[in-house]
């Protein structure tokens, strides 16, 4: 049994008519009746603040359930008296976002805890309505990797606990790679990922490297412009500025180069029948993805444990290293009631060797981001991968980067998913007109991203 909810995160789906800034939405909304904290503080919640620690997350929210029983359970003394109740806002991260909008808009019924990707971050932040967690996580940060570090914070200030730190990682059917003489540790760019894929299919001929459809999951292309030096806008001067980024039209392309190279399959997208078929029989004999996927393959392709092995991912789109979304975290509200709870709950759990390994021992398919556990034999000798998931993982981990998201990234991703979908459908060979495209709507529809 699964107990993470990665899965409905995968679609960033938010259509861009929907996107309020935050800052607009709560103007005057400065802290939820009955708070003594003002929104854009951070402190500890009083020992008896009524009701239950409230997290809200998307999809299915049994994984954070078991987190809070596997709380009380290895930390009895401090999680006494304390209540928790975990609450879905909807399928997807998009739907958290959009009804956390609401929830700080009318000042009613705002949560504890919100689960949230990085990408979604800085909207909050910047609106002033995270609490600032400094203080309250100081004595848990040297246990956790550098990579989990610098998800903590929002421009130098740590306003999110890591739960997931999602790396670029390279997944391949190790069996099938040897008979086709395929030395991963050989594979460097882009050029080099796609002469692989033709000796693939010299052994293999229905077999792909990867699979990019007519309209990518936009975590495809977010995983290479988050490592190639792109990005949607400037601060000062503040402006939209996709429609000359060089990492975006790098990302494109490389999209478009890799569709036609005859070594991805073209037809189906991830999340669906096909994919999953592809990976338990091996047509898809390899993916580029990041470090959610292996609960995936580990349920969809049960028979293929000690074949399917990981590497870091070679040189696409001009990308060296990088991230997928950043990762997913935990925020606390400014308006929460439960801070100090909240964060001794999360902190022990995610952040400290003995909280984090009850987790990891209750959902063996969670990476944690202890630095101890990652070296221990019980987590890197994996059933499945064998060690080198987390040999990967701690390699990847050295190039790890954020995306430098701005407050309106939901709208520009979705603008721009669109725009790659129809270069893709297109028989233009350069996909400039498609990103100044994007750079009118964004203009018209965002303005300035960073405009309170």
């Amino acid at each position: 049994m699964t107990f993470r909810n990665v899965a409905h995160g995968r679609r960033l789906v938010i259509a861009s008519a929907v996107f309020v800034s935050v800052a607009a939405l709560l103007a005057g909304c400065a802290s939820t009746p009955g708070s003594t904290t003002p929104a854009g503080t951070s402190g500890a919640a009083s020992p008896d603040a009524p009701g239950p620690i409230v997290l809200q997350a998307w999809g299915d929210v049994t994984g954070q359930q078991t987190m809070w029983t596997e709380y009380t359970t290895a930390f009895p003394d401090q999680s006494a008296g304390q209540t928790f109740q975990a609450t879905s806002a909807g399928q997807n991260d998009s739907d958290a976002v959009a009804k956390l909008r609401l929830e700080l808009s009318s000042g009613q019924d705002i949560p504890d805890i919100v689960q949230l990707n990085y990408s979604e971050v800085a909207e909050f932040a910047q609106a002033g309505v995270l609490a600032d967690l400094g203080d309250m996580t100081s004595q848990y940060v040297g246990n956790v990797t550098q990579a989990a570090q610098t998800l903590m914070k929002y421009n130098n200030t740590v306003v999110a606990i890591p739960f997931e730190v999602k790396e670029k990682l390279w997944f391949y059917r190790s069996d099938m790679f040897q008979q086709a003489g395929i030395d991963v540790t050989t594979v460097k760019t882009q050029q080099d990922f796609i002469d692989a894929g033709k000796k693939l299919q010299q052994t293999f001929p229905n077999s792909y490297m990867w699979n990019i459809a007519s309209n990518p999951q936009q975590y495809q292309w977010d995983m290479i412009v988050s490592g190639n030096g792109a990005s949607y806008s400037t601060q000062s001067p503040c402006a939209i500025t996709v429609g000359t980024d060089q990492g975006l039209a790098q990302a494109f392309q490389a999209m478009k180069d890799l569709r036609n190279s005859g070594v991805v399959n073209p037809n189906f997208d991830e999340f669906t029948p096909e994919w999953q078929s592809g990976l338990a029989d091996g047509t898809l004999a390899s993916t580029l993805n990041a470090s959610w996927l292996p609960q995936f393959l580990e349920q969809y392709a049960p028979d293929l444990a000690g074949k399917w092995a990981v590497t870091t991912w070679p040189q696409i789109g001009g990308a060296d290293g990088g991230s997928e979304a950043g990762g997913s975290v935990f925020v606390i509200p400014a308006a929460s009631q439960h801070k100090q709870e909240s964060v001794q709950f999360l902190a022990s759990m995610l952040m400290t060797q003995e909280g984090a390994a009850s987790y990891v021992q209750a959902n063996p398919s969670y990476i944690p981001n202890v630095v101890s556990l990652l070296n221990d034999p019980s987590v890197r000798n994996n059933a499945y991968f064998g060690t080198s998931l987390i040999d990967a993982y701690l390699a990847a981990s050295q190039n790890y980067k954020l995306f430098p998201f701005d407050p309106a990234s939901t709208t520009e991703t979705t603008v721009l998913s669109a725009q790659l979908a129809n270069y893709l459908a297109s028989s233009d060979d350069s996909p400039t007109s498609y990103l100044q495209a994007a750079q009118t709507q964004l203009q018209s529809q965002v303005g300035c991203p960073w405009q309170s």
